[in-house]
């Protein structure tokens, strides 16, 4: 079975602590976080060490790593890790639950969580995550480090460009291109391309601006 290390220790960490414990080929041994955010020993049962000096002893080759990191700074921080993480040498792992539909290929450190659906023709880049309920539909095209939150819906014949997040319920229609760090709010509704940075509330028509990198927390 092979090892695993899971960077951070948030809600997202621990939910992909739960998948990968429950039904992946990985045995995990720890979780890694920034020493500045070292507050705790022992995080689900798992012992909690430096990422700084993890490679020391949990050294790549014998080790694999995800990171889970949700989308803060427009997945930026996730985006970030990845890259350290591949610079130390670590294979960096995926996660596909059994109960999800995918008939696409996806790159590294991407989590699909249960009943997740990717179509056939999908373009599926790497450090991508995909919660509960999840809709890609055929010939759409997602990039990287990008984050759909449960029950978003990406139409066929549509594209998502890098660190995208797609708010919970919110639908992107056929042959829509969603710009960079673009935000979509919860039940939002996108029926037209989106610029880059741009923040959209329950409308495509009600654009808030093209802020997001200033967004600190979103429902």
């Amino acid at each position: 079975m092979k090892k695993l290390i899971i960077f951070g220790n948030t809600e997202v960490a621990r939910l992909a602590s739960y998948y990968f414990d429950r039904d992946s080929e990985y045995e995990i041994e720890c979780f890694a976080v920034d020493r500045e955010f070292l507050k705790e020993e022992e995080l689900c049962g798992y012992p909690v060490v430096e990422f700084e000096t993890v490679q020391d002893a949990f050294p790549p080759g014998e080790y694999d790593m995800f990171v889970a990191v949700g989308p803060n700074k427009m997945n930026a921080v996730r985006e970030e890790k990845i890259l350290e993480a591949i610079e130390k040498g670590y294979e960096l792992a995926s996660y596909q639950s059994p109960s999800a539909i995918c008939h696409a290929d996806y790159g590294y450190n991407t989590l699909i969580a249960d009943y997740a659906v990717i179509n056939p023709f999908a373009k599926i880049g790497n450090g991508n995550c995909f919660w509960e309920f999840t809709l890609v539909a055929n010939d759409s095209e997602v990039g990287d480090f990008c984050y759909f939150s449960p029950r978003s819906v990406l139409a066929s014949y549509s594209k998502v460009e890098n660190n995208a997040v797609l708010g919970s319920g919110s639908i992107v229609k056929s042959r829509v291109r969603i710009g960079y760090k673009t935000l979509l709010g919860a039940g939002c509704f996108l029926s037209k391309d989106s610029e880059d940075y741009a923040v959209y509330g329950r409308r495509s028509e009600a654009s808030l601006g093209n802020v997001s990198d200033k967004v600190k927390s979103w429902t």
